[in-house]
C-alpha cells in the first residue's frame, strides 16, 4: 500500500491524519467532499465551464475549473489522487499542546492564542488534569476556532447532514430518469406521461415515513399524503438544485440561492438552455460514467 511521506491532515475526516492513500480514499467515498464532487457533476453551469475549458466570465467559475478541473470526464477515484487530495488537505499543521524548553523558549507563530502554565511535576495526573482546565476555562478572550486551511474549504466542516445530500442527489437522479425525452425545465407537481410522479419518487425512496401510504386510509387522509409527499420532493429538488449552483461556485455544502447571480451572457444562457433542452447536456450520477465533450 501506497505511503505517503509524511502526515496529511484533513479536518473533519474520520481519522483526521492519514499517511495511507488507500485509507484516505476509502474515507473520502464516505465523506462531504465526495458530495462536491457528486454535485458538480450535475450543474449544467459547470458543464458549460469545462465545454469551454474553464474559459467563461464568471471568475468564481473560472477559479473552480483551475482547482477541480473536468470532473464529467473521469471516476472519482482519479480525480481524488489527481485534485482532492491536494484542495482539501491542511496546508498547515494542526496546533498542539507540547513542552517549551525553558532555556530557549520557542512560542508557536501566527495568530494563535496560547496560555503559558506552570505546571509541577510532583502532583498527581488527575490534579493536574483538573487545574489544567480550570485554567483554560478562565483564560481571557478564548474561543474554539474551525478554522482551515486547505485550498478550498468546506463551506462549515460541523453539523453537516451526509444522509440529507444523498437523498438529494437520489431525488435528482430519480427525476431526471423519469423526465428522459422530457422538458427537463418543466417544474410542475403531479403525474408526466411515461414518467414517474413527484409522489411516486418520494414513494420509492420513502422520503417522508408520515406520508407513506397504509391500508384502509380514508380518501381526504390518502389526498393530503400525497400531496405532503410531492411538496417534500419538491423541496429536496430545490435542495439539489441548489447544491449543485453553489458548487459550482466553490461553495458547498450550502442548499440557499447564490448570493451573488452567475454571469452569463445572453449567448451563453442561451446555449445552456438549449444543451438542457437538447439533451446535450446529461448530468451524471454514477461514480464510473464520463462524458466527452468532443
Amino acid at each position: 500500500m501506497f505511503q505517503f511521506e509524511n502526515e496529511i491532515i484533513f479536518k473533519g475526516m474520520p481519522r483526521t491524519r492519514y499517511k495511507n492513500i488507500d485509507v484516505l480514499f476509502d474515507d473520502a467515498k464516505k465523506d462531504t467532499r465526495y458530495w462536491w464532487w457528486a454535485f458538480l457533476r450535475i450543474s449544467p453551469d459547470y458543464w458549460f465551464t469545462c465545454s469551454k475549458s474553464g474559459k467563461v466570465g464568471d471568475k468564481r467559475l473560472r477559479s473552480m475549473y483551475r482547482d477541480f478541473g473536468n470532473v464529467f470526464s473521469t471516476n472519482f477515484e482519479d480525480w481524488w489522487k489527481s485534485y482532492g487530495v491536494n484542495l482539501f488537505a491542511e496546508e498547515i499543521s494542526l496546533p498542539a499542546v507540547r513542552v517549551i524548553d525553558k532555556k530557549q523558549p520557542q512560542f508557536s507563530k501566527g495568530n494563535i492564542k496560547y496560555l503559558i502554565l506552570e505546571i509541577p511535576l510532583n502532583l498527581t495526573e488527575a490534579t493536574i488534569k483538573n487545574q489544567v482546565l480550570k485554567c483554560v476555562k478562565s483564560a481571557y478572550g478564548r474561543e474554539i476556532l474551525r478554522i482551515t486551511s486547505a485550498p478550498r474549504p468546506l463551506a462549515k466542516l460541523k453539523g453537516i447532514r451526509k444522509d440529507v445530500l444523498q437523498i438529494a442527489h437520489q431525488v435528482s437522479q430519480l427525476d431526471y430518469k423519469s423526465r428522459k425525452g422530457k422538458n427537463l425545465l418543466e417544474n410542475g407537481i403531479g403525474q408526466i406521461k411515461g414518467s414517474k410522479s413527484l409522489y411516486q419518487i418520494g414513494k420509492e425512496l420513502r422520503l417522508v415515513k408520515s406520508c407513506m401510504p397504509t391500508t384502509g386510509e380514508t380518501a381526504a387522509r390518502s389526498r393530503r399524503k400525497i400531496n405532503g409527499m410531492k411538496v417534500a420532493v419538491s423541496r429536496m429538488l430545490n435542495r439539489a438544485k441548489y447544491l449543485a449552483q453553489n458548487a459550482a461556485v466553490g461553495v458547498f455544502p450550502c442548499s440557499h440561492p447564490l448570493k451573488e447571480p452567475l454571469v452569463w451572457s445572453e449567448s451563453k444562457s442561451k446555449a445552456i438552455e438549449d444543451a438542457i433542452l437538447n439533451r446535450r447536456f446529461r448530468p451524471l450520477y454514477c461514480d464510473n460514467e464520463t462524458l466527452d465533450f468532443f
